[in-house]
């Protein structure tokens, strides 16, 4: 069942392989003015290429229930004047950007900060894996700020799989925070999304990509013969 919502588009935020991000005009209609806020965010696709937003949209109704996940508040079909039809998810809005941009280069983030929004994706993670997913791309990109209070929530759910159809995938995900299971054995498990967190972590901290060197870096990572460095300056708390 589609959302009784009016909105015209407004502002587009950005844009990825599954569609893109704007900001709408709204203004709400029936029942559902008590259920949306108003500000959100909408993700689109063109409807003939919908599927992977489709599926995402399921997604995000099963996983509701845990604060540490972006919201959807409904779904509904657009059109433009010259015919184009879209298919829109509609968001909950995070006002603080993606965490990826609050990553001062070469310096990081302070340490107390990085502990706050590693425990709310970890949330988020112990939720889905819980219920039989694997996220497949977590990075800070996909970690949004929301509220005042910057409450990181995990997002983009574009490229998520159950566990079971992880065992099998191919590659997806983005290189420098991949673990050594999917690029050898094209197998994504729970544990290769918190090695994707860890990787954000450590690059919250330190201001730099967690492979200072590139080169070679998937046969690297494959062969599990190293690691990304983690700096003598870290606490103990956060190498742990």
């Amino acid at each position: 069942m589609m959302t009784k919502f009016e909105w015209t588009r407004g502002e587009t935020l950005g844009k990825g392989s599954f569609g893109f991000v704007s900001v709408p005009k709204t203004r709400q209609s029936g029942n559902h003015h008590h259920l949306i806020p108003p500000l959100i965010a909408v993700k689109s696709s063109l409807l003939s290429l919908s599927e992977t937003l489709w599926t995402e949209k399921g997604l995000l109704d099963k996983f509701n229930r845990c604060p540490s996940i972006i919201r959807c508040f409904g779904d509904d079909i657009t059109a433009t004047d010259n015919g184009d039809k879209f298919y829109n998810i509609l968001l909950e809005y995070a006002s603080g950007g993606c965490l990826a941009d609050r990553i001062v280069p070469n310096k990081g983030i302070p340490e107390n900060i990085v502990s706050r929004y590693t425990k709310s994706i970890l949330t988020a993670l112990v939720h889905i894996h819980k219920l039989g997913y694997v996220h497949c791309d977590v990075k800070p990109h996909n970690m949004l700020l929301v509220g005042g209070d910057d409450n990181a929530k995990l997002a983009d759910f574009g490229t998520c799989l159950s566990i079971d159809d992880g065992k099998f995938c191919g590659f997806r995900g983005t290189v420098v925070y991949v673990a050594s299971e999917l690029v050898a054995w094209n197998k994504f498990v729970p544990e290769s999304d918190v090695w994707g967190l860890g990787c954000s972590v450590l690059q919250m901290l330190t201001g730099k990509s967690p492979w200072v060197d590139n080169k070679d870096l998937l046969f690297r990572i494959g062969s599990s013969v190293e690691i990304p460095k983690i700096p003598k300056k870290i606490s103990k708390e956060a190498k742990e």
